[in-house]
C-alpha cells in the first residue's frame, strides 16, 4: 500500500487530574468501516480519527450492530458519576457533519438502570454545535447535552470498560475523549470553538494494591528449584489469599512457595492476590528452564496483521490480534503491515502486555523514512540492540539482537514487494536481505511476508543461505495445520506459503522442533473479505493465517 508521511506536532500538554480518563481517539485499537486515523497537525499528537464526508444521510436511530465505529477501553469505578467530553472538528464547520452516537459496555444512569449500552439501540447523541444557531469553528469540546450541560454517566462494575463511538453524521474528526469524575464534571476541558487545549493522555490506576514477582533463580537447567516471593504494596489491610500458577500445570496457595521445574521450557508463572478489603492484583514473570545441555526453547511467530489489524470482517481490531498472540504463546513475533504512524507499535505492545501480564520489548521499522506502515519485532526477551535497513522498492527490514536466556539471537522481520508479478523486484530484495543478515552473528532467524511461494526465484535466493523452518518441521512430521486447511504443503498459509520463517544454514546451535498453523477462524461469523481458499468459512483476524516455528537454541 502507498504511504503518506506523517506530521508530528510538539508543544506543552495540559494535565487533567490523575482520576480523569483522557483518551487519544487516534489510538483506538478497534476501528470499523469508514473511521480511520488521519494526519492533522492541529490534533493532539498530530493525529485524529476521522470519518470522511460521503454525503450519507443522518442516522436517526443508533444501531445495535453498526458498520462504522471505533472503540477504546478505559478504567473506571462503579457508583461514581463521570462526565464525558469529546473534542471534535466538523468538516467545513458544517452542522451536517457534527455529531456521533456514544455507547458504553456497562453504562448505567444515576438510578442504576442500563443506558447507552453497546449492542443496543440506546446511545447518547453528541453534537458539536452547542445549540441551535451556535457557531461551529475549528476544534471544540462537547458532551451529550443540547443547549446545556449533559447528564453524567455511571458504570455497573469497577474495572475496564469500553466506549464505542458510532457514526451519526459523516465528516467529523475526533482527537480527544475525556471521562471525568472530578475536574470536568460541570465544565468542559476547553472551548466550544477554536479550542487549542491538548491534554496529556491518562488512564487512572483503580487500586493502590499492587504486586510483583521475584524469583531466585530466574533461569537455569532442569531440574530447577525456584523460590518465589510476592512483593506487595497495600494502602491498608493485608493479603488474605495467594493463588500461584507456576506455568507448568502446578499451583500453590503459599505466600512464598518453592517449586521444582522438571523439564526445560519457557514458563510464565502468575500470581493473584486478594486483600482483606476484597481488592485483587495480578502479576506474572518469565522463567527460562534449559535442558541438560543448557538449551533454551524459542517459539517464533510470523503474522501479517493486514494493514493495521483488519480482520476478514473488515474491522480493525488490535485487541483481537493481541489475544491471538497471547494464545499462540510465542517468544518473538514478526509483525507485518503495522501502522507506526498511528502509534500501533506502542498500542499493540501494551495490549499484549495486558493479555499476558509480562513485559514485552519491540523494535519497529517503517517501509521507508516517514512512511506510517512498516514491520515490527515483538519479543518477550530483552532486545540488546536493533537496526533497520531500507531495501529497494520501499520495503523494510527490522533487525533485533535478542538475549534469549542469556544467549544472543539475531532476528529479522521483513516484507517483500507485491503483487505476484513483481518477482524481479523481490529477487533484488532477497539479495539485499541475505546480504544484510550475513553481517550479523549466528544464530540468525528471518521471518516475514515475502509474497512468494516455495520454488520461486526469490525464495531460492534466500534458501541459498537459509533453511525453511516449516519445511524442516514438515520433513520431521512435526508441522501441523488445522484439519480442513488444504493438505498440500504449499497451502499451509494464505493462498500458499508466502509467510515464511527461515534460519541460517550456519546456525549449528539452532534446531527446529515443530511448526504450526492454528485455526484462527471464527466459524460463527461469515467473512466479509474473502481470501479465495477452500477453507474460507469464518472470520479471521487477518487475510493471512498466522504461523509459529519452534526452535531449540543451544
Amino acid at each position: 500500500m502507498a504511504c503518506i508521511a506523517g506530521i508530528i506536532t510538539s508543544g506543552i500538554l495540559a494535565h487533567a487530574n490523575t482520576s480523569d480518563v483522557v483518551l487519544y481517539a487516534s489510538k483506538a485499537p478497534v476501528k470499523s468501516g469508514t473511521w480511520a486515523v488521519v494526519v492533522d497537525s492541529t490534533a493532539v499528537g498530530g493525529f485524529a480519527i476521522g470519518n470522511p464526508n460521503l454525503g450519507a444521510a443522518k442516522i436517526g436511530t443508533p444501531l445495535a450492530t453498526p458498520k462504522n465505529y471505533f472503540q477504546l477501553s478505559f478504567p473506571a469505578y462503579s457508583g461514581k458519576a463521570y462526565h464525558f467530553w469529546i473534542r471534535a472538528r466538523s468538516l467545513n464547520n458544517a452542522t451536517s457533519n457534527d455529531s456521533v452516537y456514544v455507547q458504553f459496555s456497562d453504562s448505567v444512569n444515576s438510578s442504576n438502570t442500563a443506558v447507552y449500552r453497546i449492542g443496543t439501540t440506546s446511545a447518547a447523541p453528541v453534537v458539536l454545535q452547542a445549540c441551535s444557531g451556535a457557531a461551529i469553528q475549528g476544534w471544540g469540546w462537547t458532551d451529550n447535552g443540547w443547549c446545556g450541560l449533559g447528564s453524567a454517566i455511571y458504570f455497573q462494575t469497577t474495572g475496564t470498560h469500553t466506549i464505542r463511538v458510532q457514526t451519526r453524521e459523516d465528516g467529523l474528526s475526533i482527537d480527544q475523549i475525556v471521562l471525568s469524575p472530578q475536574t470536568y464534571l460541570s465544565t468542559a476541558p476547553g472551548k466550544t470553538v477554536n479550542d487549542a487545549i491538548k491534554l496529556a493522555a491518562n488512564l487512572p490506576a483503580l487500586s493502590s494494591t499492587n504486586v510483583s514477582i521475584a524469583t531466585n533463580p530466574a533461569s537455569g537447567s532442569a531440574p530447577l528449584y525456584v523460590s518465589f516471593t510476592a512483593n506487595v504494596t497495600l494502602a491498608s489491610g493485608s493479603v488474605s489469599a495467594y493463588n500461584w500458577n507456576f506455568g507448568d500445570g502446578q499451583t500453590s496457595t503459599a505466600a512464598s512457595p518453592s517449586h521444582k521445574y522438571s523439564t526445560s521450557g519457557n514458563f510464565t508463572p502468575t500470581l493473584k492476590i486478594t486483600t482483606s478489603a476484597g481488592a485483587t492484583a495480578n502479576a506474572s514473570t518469565l522463567l527460562s528452564v534449559s535442558g541438560s545441555s543448557s538449551s533454551v526453547k524459542l517459539r517464533v511467530m510470523e503474522a501479517n496483521i493486514f494493514y493495521g489489524g483488519r480482520g476478514t470482517d473488515n474491522i480493525i481490531n488490535l485487541t483481537r490480534d493481541a489475544a491471538w498472540i497471547a494464545k499462540m504463546n510465542p517468544d518473538v513475533v514478526s509483525l507485518i503491515e503495522v501502522l507506526g504512524g498511528s502509534n500501533d507499535p506502542q498500542t499493540l505492545t501494551s495490549l499484549v502486555k495486558q493479555k499476558t501480564g509480562i513485559t514485552w520489548y519491540y523494535s519497529y521499522a517503517p517501509k521507508y523514512p516517514g512512511c506510517p506502515e512498516g514491520v515490527m519485532i515483538l519479543s518477550k526477551w530483552p532486545i540488546v540492540s536493533s537496526s533497520q535497513y531500507f531495501m529497494k522498492y520501499q520495503m523494510p527490514i527490522a533487525q533485533a539482537t535478542l538475549s534469549v536466556g542469556g544467549k544472543r539471537v539475531n532476528f529479522f522481520s521483513t516484507h517483500f514487494q507485491w503483487p505476484a508479478s513483481a518477482s524481479s523486484e523481490r529477487q533484488a530484495e532477497a539479495n539485499q536481505l541475505v546480504s544484510f543478515a550475513n553481517k550479523f552473528a549466528e544464530p540468525r532467524i528471518i521471518a516475514g511476508d515475502l509474497n512468494a511461494q516455495d520454488g520461486t526465484p526469490e525464495i531460492n535466493i534466500v534458501e541459498q543461505k537459509f533453511l525453511s523452518g516449516w519445511n524442516t518441521a514438515l520433513s520431521h512430521n512435526t508441522a501441523v495445520a488445522y484439519s480442513d486447511n488444504p493438505p498440500d504443503p504449499y497451502t499451509r498459509t494464505r493462498k500458499s506459503r508466502i509467510d515464511h520463517v527461515f534460519y541460517s544454514k550456519g546456525a549449528t546451535n539452532l534446531s527446529v522442533t515443530a511448526a504450526k498453523v492454528p485455526d484462527t477462524r471464527n466459524l460463527a461469523i461469515r467473512p466479509v473479505i474473502k481470501i479465495g481458499t477452500s477453507d474460507d468459512k469464518g472470520v479471521r483476524p487477518s487475510d493471512h493465517n498466522f504461523m509459529t516455528v519452534d526452535f531449540t537454541v543451544y
